[in-house]
């Protein structure tokens, strides 16, 4: 019976371990923020390389529309309603051509592309997002509940000067 007992929690302590890794492969970190874009840093993982610099873009706005990233819009989600029944959402990242890529004004490859234990490709990014036409959007299709309840410059970071946006290198 206390065998029992130890396996299934053994079992359960694994299944939790393995849910928090999976959250924890989408590093996504605010690097600089000027006007009305962003520069995220991220990671993609994929089997092919060039889906794993889309997997990186997808990783950055999902972190920013879901759950939010510390010193972009007060580290809140930018998605605050309407997430389950709004059809341009349920269709951002599907399709033939994906609207997400709309919002992608440029992303740089960091260094190369390397094997993950898992054995998937995994690539390190700078992803520059056009967030005011994707905030613009969102307030657009109902998604922003609390929309202009404070001003986005209120809810930043200041930027910082002289950094370069990040160009298409793949």
């Amino acid at each position: 019976m206390i065998r029992k007992q130890t396996m299934t929690s053994l079992l359960c302590l694994l299944l939790a371990l393995s849910a928090s890794a999976q959250g924890s492969r989408e590093q996504v970190d605010l690097v600089l923020i000027d006007g009305t874009t962003a520069i995220f840093s991220s990671e993609g993982f994929s089997s092919v390389r060039e889906a794993a610099v889309d997997n990186s873009c997808q990783a950055v706005l999902r972190k920013i529309l879901y759950d939010g990233v510390e010193g972009f819009n007060g580290g809140e989600a930018i998605v605050t309603s309407g997430q389950q029944t709004n059809i341009w959402l349920k269709n951002f990242f599907t399709g033939k051509f994906p609207a997400y890529k709309s919002y992608v004004g440029g992303v740089e490859l960091l260094g190369g592309f390397n094997t993950s234990p898992q054995g998937e490709i995994h690539c390190r990014t700078h992803v520059l997002i056009e967030f005011d036409k994707l905030i613009n959007m969102c307030r657009s299709q109902g998604l922003m509940e609390d929309a202009g309840s404070r001003p986005l410059e209120q809810r930043t970071l200041q930027p910082r000067q002289n950094v370069q946006k990040p160009k298409r290198s793949f």
